[in-house]
């Protein structure tokens, strides 16, 4: 793999991909195409006690110190010192990747770790690059951000703070030079326990003499303290045929290695399938008669019956309905709100009887009704959240699954929870959580110990969130594709793609295809009937919206689209097993 030149270099030739390492510079070069000129240079700020930061500045070039060579590797090891670390750089190549590490060795708080910048006390810092475009595998919820590709001048810092669909997203990203189909993939990555940060976000330095760079950074925002020496999360590299295959590779080095765990090869229970039928925007129906904007008034047992009726006067079979927003109390204590349902455990029975599953949409993090603020989070958007790492809220989350799920007297005997608005996962450099873990790490705990919970419970509780990571894949059984922009007019193209996206990242997680939005006919109609080519069928209302009057030709059709679906799944089981 390895050639030392005569001037100083060394090349690396891998299967896809070859490097040129000249001094503290790589040239990944794919198709013959130096892609990326990567500074091995990492800035790794510091959060200060007052919440300020400090840069990490390192104006002194590394020394190459090491390098070793064997059959299908290659190892480079790089000295440094920056104004705050001391530092260490790897770089391990192999056939078909390579991987890039920093350690560091000091004290203090990690605000964010800056891949390739370079010395960001120059001007026109960061690492070069050749490539046009980048892809990154995160929708958030913009009707200018339904695409998943940018320009690779600009900043990349799609955030899943601000009602983000994907949580946590695929760490990744994959470029392209104009002309060539083969692209450069640079992912992060991280040990089990280890992702204590929220994104990786792709930067560009400001234009400096016709010169401009870009890095890669992660936002540990303080809380990861080093007292010692500390590894980072480290970088992994290669090529990809397209962008989508870009992320199956990520995915699948997650699984690998060992740090994802991936699901076993089981029969799920049949009603996991659906189809589904969901009651929000058909709680927004009799909404938009008092001309609200909030659904959650109408989150009643009479609205829920209602759909249920009108499902069976319709030939529409549903094996699961979703009670939406907002069917407690309070949100933080998760018992139901008597007002609106007065017997839910009857409603469930009743259910249950005619062959429904029903399933409880499931807040996360809020902290409405809990009056002890000692264990409230107040983060840098100023909402207010609950850390679920606490063990008096860990006391409560036990509790709560119990009620929902068990069929002991006193409790609901729900068959599964829908877990909404994690991307309220508290993000700021001013708080700091009971286990000290942060991001998605602190997501992780959290869905951890609700899936372990429910599944003690009961096995077959179906377990439907949002995350779109390796990582999370065996705490998810079904993957909700999440809401449409209601502003776009290509509603299957829209949700298709997440749907690739989520297939690649939860390999064996079913996927729940979620809302059409109901804003036109031809929009939501092309998506109801072609949901089951993608998932599980949903369906959200079957009332009419100001904007799309569903008639009963309309839900004729899908009825035939659920027949067809169903005989399809039902074929997979015996009797016994549904």
């Amino acid at each position: 793999m390895i050639t030392k030149h005569d001037n100083g270099t060394i090349s690396v030739k891998g299967a896809s991909y070859d490097l040129l390492v000249r001094g503290h510079i790589v040239d990944v070069i794919i198709c013959g195409t130096a892609f990326a000129s990567l500074d091995i240079r990492t800035a790794v700020e510091k959060t200060n006690d007052d919440l300020s930061v400090t840069p990490d500045v390192e104006e002194t070039v590394p020394t190459l110190h090491s390098l070793e060579s064997k059959q299908g590797e290659a190892m480079f090891k790089w000295t440094g010192k920056s104004s705050l670390w001391e530092k260490e750089y790897t770089l391990v190549c192999t056939y078909t990747r390579f991987r890039f590490y920093v350690k560091i060795k000091g004290q203090g708080r990690v605000d964010s770790v800056n891949y390739f910048s370079g010395n960001m006390a120059e001007k026109g810092f960061g690492s070069g690059y050749e490539f046009s475009y980048g892809f990154v595998p995160n929708k958030a919820f913009s009707d200018s951000e339904e695409d998943y590709t940018f320009r690779a001048s600009v900043n990349c810092r799609r955030s899943n703070k601000t009602n983000g669909f994907m949580i946590p997203p695929m760490h990744m990203y994959s470029f392209r030079c104009e002309g060539i189909g083969d692209r450069l993939a640079l992912g992060l990555v991280a040990e089990k326990g280890e992702h204590n940060f929220h994104n990786l976000y792709y930067n560009i330095s400001p234009l400096y003499n016709l010169r401009s760079g870009f890095y890669l950074t992660t936002d540990q925002d303080g809380h990861t303290y080093v007292d010692g020496e500390w590894t980072a999360p480290y970088i992994i590299g290669y090529s990809a045929t397209d962008d989508y295959n870009a992320c199956r590779k990520y995915s699948d080095y997650y699984f690998a290695s060992g740090i994802a765990e991936a699901r076993r090869n089981t029969v799920y229970p049949r009603f996991w399938h659906g189809p589904i039928v969901c009651g929000w925007i058909q709680q927004g129906t009799h909404a938009f008669k008092e001309n609200l904007r909030n659904y959650a008034p109408y989150c009643q047992e009479w609205v829920y019956e209602d759909i249920v009726e009108k499902c069976r006067k319709n030939d529409l079979h549903p094996q699961a309905l979703i009670i939406d927003d907002k069917w407690s109390e309070e949100y933080s204590n998760y018992v139901v709100d008597k007002e609106r349902f007065p017997d839910l455990r009857a409603f469930v029975d009743r259910r249950h009887a005619e062959g429904i599953h029903t399933m409880l949409w499931f807040i996360m993090w809020e902290a409405e009704g809990w009056e002890d603020k000692s264990m409230w989070i107040t983060d840098d958007y100023e909402h207010n959240v609950l850390d679920p790492s606490d063990p008096r809220v860990l006391e409560n989350i036990d509790k709560s699954i119990e009620r929902i799920f068990s069929s002991a007297e006193g409790c609901y005997d729900c068959d599964g929870i829908k877990m909404d608005f994690a991307f309220m996962n508290p993000k700021g450099r001013g708080f700091k959580t009971y286990s000290g873990k942060y991001g998605c790490e602190l997501l992780y705990d959290y869905m951890e110990r609700i899936y372990t919970k429910a599944k003690e419970i009961k096995p077959y509780a179906l377990i439907n969130n949002s995350a779109c990571h390796p990582y999370f894949a065996h705490l998810c059984d079904q993957a909700r594709l999440h809401d449409y922009v209601p502003q776009n007019r290509r509603n299957p193209e829209d949700l298709s793609a997440r749907g690739k996206i989520f297939s690649i990242s939860m390999p064996g997680v079913l996927q729940d295809t979620d809302n059409s939005a109901f804003v036109t006919r031809r929009d939501s109609m092309r998506w109801q009937l072609n949901q089951q080519t993608v998932g599980v069928p949903d369906l959200y209302a079957i009332d009419p919206t100001p904007t799309f009057d569903i008639n009963a030709d309309d839900l004729g059709a899908i009825a035939e689209v659920w027949r067809e679906y169903s005989a399809k799944i039902d074929a997979m089981y015996s009797e016994e097993d549904k």
